[in-house]
């Protein structure tokens, strides 16, 4: 079973709940023995639920999974466990309420612009959106951390991220894991990836500490911020993790989400009118985009007692595995489930919370939710109002590494209206 996962995590996964239902179980290893190993997928939303907010005492995330990830991007708020995180989420709640996330909308809106000035206006020319939805989002988080433009780190970032995702799901897939200080080839390359991730961030840092004007962005208020309950502020390391988190997988997210979505929207000219002219249906054409091609499409968690998932026993220590890849295709939820269909998102529907969940749940729902939506759909609008997105393509391969990106360049025209 290791072997399919490796080949193809999402097709196995999917496959699995349309063969066997709601609850899966996986063997890796041996039939029997001490080195078998089972996971359990759990695809109904009411298991999604019970999984993503359930007490920490019944689900943690003491899993292989992140701790590969802590290694390569150390112990912020995406790994931290316990205590830990605790502090850490009342600390950085405060600056990402959805308030103090519409002070960035104009930063949001100068770079959107930047995009589309800097689009080729000769409709013969071929385009890479994720290229120039990569830089876009990296420019928008440089720029709300830092306060400056981050453009001399983009290359390097556009080589480490995929890099890093690729080397931390090969890790986290392995059977056997030797401790990353062994010299083998591949911890070799994890330790250089993430030396050089820090590198970025630590000059970056350097440059900001030295600059004595009086900032207003997201670093700055990381060295104010104090847990409310304690008093206590973050320490060097806890935000040069967090610096690592927003810098990589908050550009990453939303770069993706952007993709597919004008992606879809260049599939299908007349929607793409509908969209360019309405808000309330761009708002739904993101969010239809996040329902088939989620940033985050699995998460995991760790049985620290003996449960129940649908009326089946569930040892403690067990893997459960959580796939918005999968629920967001559930037919009893979303006719249809591969067609792309904002309208889906229009107006009233009935649905259980946790037939859609992009960003997670429960009290580890990601906490830049607010940001990325506002950060998309700026782009959406701007963009839209200036060209028409004709796609060259009538598929993207996708590439589940940490987060769901396309596996190579996403061809397209912009046409100016």
């Amino acid at each position: 079973m290791g072997l399919a996962f490796r080949r193809d995590l999402l097709g196995t996964l999917l496959r699995g709940f349309q063969v066997y239902g709601d609850v899966v179980a996986y063997r890796f290893g041996p039939r029997r023995g001490p080195l078998r190993q089972v996971a359990v997928a759990a695809h109904h939303p009411e298991q999604v639920r019970l999984v993503l907010a359930e007490s920490e005492r019944t689900f943690g995330k003491q899993t292989v999974g992140f701790e590969v990830l802590a290694d390569m991007l150390g112990r912020g708020l995406l790994t931290a466990e316990g205590d830990r995180w605790r502090r850490q989420r009342r600390t950085l709640a405060p600056l990402f309420t959805p308030r103090r996330v519409e002070r960035y909308a104009d930063l949001m809106g100068n770079e959107a612009d930047r995009v589309v000035e800097e689009s080729p206006p000769d409709p013969n020319t071929v385009v890479d959106l994720h290229l120039l939805m990569m830089r876009y989002t990296l420019r928008v988080v440089g720029r709300t951390l830092f306060g400056e433009d981050v453009d001399e780190a983009v290359p390097a970032l556009h080589r480490l991220v995929p890099q890093a995702g690729l080397l931390t799901q090969k890790r986290t897939l392995q059977f056997f894991r030797l401790p990353l200080s062994w010299p083998t080839p591949r911890n070799r390359q994890m330790r250089s990836v993430r030396r050089m991730q820090y590198e970025i961030v630590d000059r970056i840092l350097a440059k900001h500490e030295a600059d004595t004007s009086n900032r207003d962005d997201l670093v700055t208020r990381l060295r104010a911020a104090r847990d409310p309950e304690t008093g206590q502020p973050l320490s060097v390391q806890e935000i040069r993790d967090q610096v690592l988190v927003f810098l990589l997988a908050g550009h990453e997210t939303t770069a993706g989400a952007l993709t597919f979505t004008l992606h879809q929207l260049g599939r299908d000219r007349e929607l793409q009118e509908h969209v360019a002219g309405d808000q309330d249906l761009r708002r739904a054409a993101l969010l239809e985009g996040l329902r088939l091609f989620p940033p985050a499409y699995l998460t995991e968690r760790l049985t620290l007692v003996d449960t129940e998932i649908d009326g089946y026993h569930v040892p403690s220590g067990t893997l459960v595995v959580v796939s918005p890849w999968v629920t967001h295709r559930h037919p009893r939820y979303w006719p249809e489930p591969d067609r792309y269909r904002p309208d889906r998102f229009v107006g009233e529907h009935d649905r259980p919370r946790y037939s859609y969940f992009p960003f997670g749940g429960g009290p580890r729902s990601c906490i830049g939710e607010h940001f990325a939506m506002l950060e998309a759909g700026i782009l959406l609008r701007r963009l839209l109002e200036r060209y028409r997105v004709e796609s060259l393509d009538p598929t993207v391969e996708t590439a589940a590494h940490v987060t769901l990106r396309p596996a190579g360049p996403v061809r397209a025209r912009l046409t100016a209206r």
